[in-house]
């Protein structure tokens, strides 16, 4: 069940296909749209350091030592928090359909971000910990 779980998120997240669960103002034409125009945006912030991917699936601003959120332009922290309400949408819609949670959605999801993060991107681990994406080992290069 868990496999197919898993498949079916990495299935519909990628090809963005749940238009029956979306209402039409969030329909997955517009989401997929719009998570593809964020995307080079988020890489840069997320190159830089300032934005990470968290163990639930969503973006999350990084702190700095003192536990508060690192300085992020008003443009971007919208830009954010628009990206997790689509991711949202998304994981609404895979839950639904596969009669499971919006969290347990937004964790397998989690999994397979930090299987795929950049070399250097934050990604958080299941314990909760942040660390950088370790660079691929050959054979999992992305091609």
């Amino acid at each position: 069940m868990k496999k197919l779980l898993a498949l079916s998120i990495a299935a519909l997240t990628l090809a963005f296909a749940v238009p029956q669960a979306l209402s039409a103002a969030d329909d997955a034409a517009t989401i997929k749209k719009n998570m593809a125009e964020r995307k080079p945006k988020i890489e840069t912030l997320k190159k830089a350091g300032t934005v990470g991917e968290n163990k639930t699936g969503y973006l999350e601003v990084m702190k700095d030592k003192d536990g508060k959120e690192v300085k992020i332009e008003d443009a971007d922290k919208k830009m954010v928090d628009a990206e997790n309400a689509d991711r949202k949408a998304v994981y609404t819609a895979i839950a639904k359909k596969e009669g499971s949670t919006v969290d347990k959605v937004g964790e397998l999801r989690a999994k397979q971000i930090r299987s795929k993060a950049n070399e250097g991107d934050y990604i958080q681990g299941e314990d909760g910990k942040w660390v950088k994406a370790p660079k691929p080992a050959p054979a999992e290069e992305k091609k």
